[in-house]
């Protein structure tokens, strides 16, 4: 598209250069908010291993008690 635009205004390389630089920008500006995108579900996973790893730990101090062991 940007060959395009350039041939048109007569330098179809300065074109096709500004093309592919709107292009790159594009490209950088979609990778980041992938990444950002994966990151948050990192987070949200590791927020829900978290959670179900303080309920085992609560039914596990639960059945210890009920043993008749001191859980702290």
């Amino acid at each position: 598209m940007g060959a395009a635009a350039g041939a048109i205004a007569g330098d179809a390389g300065k074109g096709a250069a500004i093309g592919a630089a709107a292009g790159g920008t594009g490209g950088a500006i979609k990778q980041g908010q992938q990444n950002k995108q994966a990151a948050q579900a990192q987070q949200q996973a590791q927020a829900q291993q978290q959670a179900a790893r303080s309920e085992y730990d609560k039914a596990y101090a639960v059945c210890l008690e009920g043993k008749g062991y001191a859980v702290k």
